[in-house]
């Protein structure tokens, strides 16, 4: 947690001193630029720290470090093939988005150079490790190498006016250190505990496909979670233009500071709650998940309030005078946030259960639903139709997920047993 407050702390940092040297407009093309490769880079991305956390958390319980290593060359195979996916489809489409966002010709070529760091965006085999050895310290602290290395270079660029173009550069840095530190410490985890797998074929590959289905699944549902993430950003930049995505930007990077440290608390929840179900049950498991929901929005209301009653202020002092009209979308991203603390820890408690393709289906829906608002409310609302839209998929998906966690198990019908 003391690493993601750092981390969000940071964030704010360099984003001051892009949008006071670019203006609205400029943080708008550097914002879009970042979210389209950040979109990429989670359409192919196969959730497979879920997969290291879900199906090897039962194997090192059993001591069953074979069938471990092969879980874990698996993961890293399917990294490594959807970075490479991930290379070609953002390449293929930068020209396309470019002109549909109005991105100035001189910084195109940069725009294709951050193409090239999507798979260091993808690192998530060295995240299950890290947070299924509880190394959440290490986590943490890695966590603020993206921030820290951005922050060094934003100061860089305004001392020599590197523009549109230096900020680009500091930015695609940082993506290829944040994910090049990440293979590097989770590989150094498994090293040290004995479980480092070699990468050629082994005989366990073949019983591997069966941990793919799950993977597919949570890869659909973190595509669809784009909706809450990156395509609010991405709407707003091609129906409003580029200032009004700057204005968003401010928002949502103020409001994570409410999201960053209760988010480290969520990702501490899902590996812990996966054991608690098998070694006590599922009324455990909803205990500590009801737990870490109340820890969660204990910690973010009072801020929720601060940010309603005090928006413009806090977006002026971030960006400049320009971005005062931020102040009511930094009112409503913050309330966005502690709705979408608590999806994310029912989330987490439901696909502990292993019901990821309910968590599919409820993404979907809540998706529809943030779309169809998204669409509705932008020309109607402007950029306030974004926060509204990630308000409304919450409440649908915080719903459905209590729904499954306390319905009523079917109890499985005894077979028929004939006397003879």
């Amino acid at each position: 947690m003391s690493g993601k407050a750092i981390a969000a702390v940071l964030s704010l940092a360099y984003l001051a001193i892009a949008s006071r040297s670019l203006g609205p407009t400029g943080l708008g093309y550097l914002v879009l630029a970042h979210a389209y490769v950040l979109t990429v880079a989670n359409i192919t991305r196969f959730q497979s720290w879920q997969a290291i956390v879900r199906f090897g958390s039962p194997m090192i319980d059993e001591d069953n470090t074979d069938n471990f290593k092969t879980l874990v060359r698996f993961t890293t195979k399917l990294d490594l093939v959807s970075g490479i996916l991930a290379i070609l489809i953002a390449v293929g489409f930068a020209g396309l988005v470019g002109k549909l966002m109005n991105w100035p010709e001189e910084a195109m070529q940069l725009v294709y150079l951050y193409c090239l760091a999507t798979p260091f965006l993808i690192a998530a085999t060295p995240t299950g490790v890290l947070q299924l050895f509880d190394s959440f310290k290490t986590l943490g602290w890695q966590l603020t190498i993206l921030p820290g290395s951005r922050f060094i270079g934003a100061i860089l660029v305004l001392l020599l006016d590197g523009g549109l173009e230096g900020f680009l550069i500091a930015w695609i840095i940082s993506a290829f250190l944040h994910g090049a530190s990440l293979w590097i410490l989770g590989w150094q985890d498994l090293k040290k505990r004995d479980l480092l797998p070699p990468m050629r074929r082994g005989a366990n590959d073949k019983a591997a496909r069966k941990w793919l289905p799950f993977m597919i699944k949570t890869n659909l549902s973190s595509t669809i979670e784009l909706t809450q993430t990156n395509l609010p950003v991405l709407a707003v930049g091609a129906v409003l233009g580029g200032a009004a995505s700057g204005f968003l930007q401010i928002a949502t990077n103020l409001s994570n500071l409410i999201a960053h440290p209760t988010n480290m608390l969520n990702h501490a929840t899902y590996p812990e709650l996966s054991k608690v179900l098998a070694r006590e049950g599922h009324r455990q498991m909803r205990k500590v998940a009801r737990q870490s929901l109340f820890t969660g929005t204990a910690i973010a209301a009072p801020i929720v309030i601060i940010y309603m009653l005090f928006g413009e202020q806090l977006a002026v002092a971030v960006g400049g005078s320009a971005f005062a009209p931020a102040g009511i979308l930094v009112a409503l991203m913050a309330m966005a946030q502690l709705w979408r603390i608590s999806s994310v820890v029912l989330e987490s408690a439901v696909l502990a259960k292993g019901q990821a393709g309910y968590v599919l289906g409820s993404q979907f829906i809540s998706a529809i639903i943030q779309i169809a608002i998204l669409a509705t409310c932008l020309t109607v609302l402007g950029a306030a139709g974004a926060p509204a839209a990630l308000i409304s998929g919450s409440l649908v998906l915080i719903g459905r997920y209590i729904f499954n966690l306390y319905r009523k198990q079917k109890p499985k019908r005894k077979p028929l047993i004939v006397e003879q």
